[in-house]
């Protein structure tokens, strides 16, 4: 049954590509151009995924800083009139598919660039990559829609492109070492997140189910009953943004089950709010779990999982365990806006060479 499921999913996930391949909304403006824009183009998603987040905030943080008078909207190509309500963004959108050659620059995540480069190419249209996760890069080769020649091209083709972790940066350089001069380290920023004493906090353990959901499953089998009774376990899972940060508030621990991330958030977020954070690291999160609040589980090994769990509980019970300010002001250093916003004036730089309005 889980082979027919999986088949099911590839098969889906195969179907919602080709009809994207297929169904090309861009054209070219005939209006005269007053403004260079950065235009960020996203996939329509139920539940906006963390990439989407970060990438409405950089929209955001281009129009806030206002460098050489360059904007910034928001596309979603499929549907131009998709509304995000999921969380909290001052996003100007781009609600219909008219571009201009001399002042429009569009930042494409790495899960459409094979599909979309080459025509945006066609039209005479400057565009960067915007790759928040490094083991995604090759998603359409994967998928049979293109060939690896087609990626290839479509990054080398690219003016800019932006990764957000040492990881996925290594990733690109790997796959395209012909580009690297082309890359620039993107940040984004975390500062929502809340504090408080330890023993203010509830016995909660989080995690979230749409992670690995057999390894979480193993996980909670692996511990049945073992758990003290004023312990509880509370899987995050289609909430708000705010939502995840009001409950990382309460809890004590989050059991991470990342796979082949670019940065993950939420055991960043999880670490800011106080928690003792355990599990994978999905290789890109490596940049900050040797911070003590951390424990790495190496993925698939669901009995250290275990352990590590009930050794923390453990000591939250015998008041052995402290709030890790330490390794919250670094993560607070790693996800400022401070960073953020270097890195956003790089890129409207960059941007603004690229573009021939003067």
């Amino acid at each position: 049954m889980r082979k027919i499921l999986l088949k099911t999913e590839r098969l889906i996930s195969r179907i919602k590509l080709i009809k994207s391949e297929l169904f090309f909304p861009f054209k070219l403006a005939k209006e005269t151009p007053e403004k260079k824009n950065v235009i960020f183009i996203l996939p329509v998603q139920k539940h906006p995924a963390g990439g989407s987040i970060v990438a409405h905030h950089h929209s955001d943080t281009i129009n806030k800083i206002n460098l050489n008078g360059i904007e910034s909207q928001v596309l979603y190509p499929l549907n131009p009139l998709h509304n995000i309500e999921q969380f909290v963004h001052n996003s100007q959108f781009r609600r219909n598919c008219r571009l201009n050659a001399r002042s429009d620059f569009v930042m494409i995540p790495e899960i459409m660039v094979a599909r979309y480069a080459s025509k945006l190419k066609k039209l005479g249209i400057k565009y960067g990559i915007h790759v928040q996760n490094g083991y995604s890069i090759g998603v359409e080769v994967m998928a049979k829609i293109v060939s690896f020649d087609e990626l290839k091209n479509a990054y080398g083709r690219a003016e800019i492109v932006i990764g957000n972790s040492n990881d996925t940066i290594d990733n690109i350089n790997i796959i395209f070492p012909e580009i690297s001069e082309k890359i620039i380290r993107s940040y984004f920023v975390i500062n929502k997140a809340k504090y408080q004493p330890i023993e203010n906090k509830k016995n909660i353990i989080t995690y979230m189910p749409r992670k690995l959901g057999k390894h979480s499953a193993l996980v909670l089998l692996f511990l049945g009953d073992k758990l003290p009774a004023n312990w509880s376990i509370k899987a995050i899972d289609g909430v708000t943004e705010q939502e995840v940060y009001d409950i990382f508030y309460e809890s004590k621990i989050f059991l991470s089950f990342s796979e082949f991330e670019g940065l993950a958030m939420p055991p960043a977020m999880a670490a800011m709010s106080g928690n003792r954070v355990i599990g994978y690291t999905g290789e890109a999160n490596k940049e900050y779990f040797h911070l003590p609040c951390f424990e790495e589980v190496h993925c698939g090994d669901i009995k250290d999982f275990v352990r590590k769990i009930l050794a923390a509980v453990e000591r939250f019970d015998r008041g052995e365990e402290t709030l890790d300010l330490a390794s919250i002001d670094y993560l607070k250093d790693l996800f400022s806006e401070q960073r953020q916003q270097n890195f956003i004036r790089e890129l409207v730089e960059k941007v603004d060479e690229k573009l021939p309005l003067s």
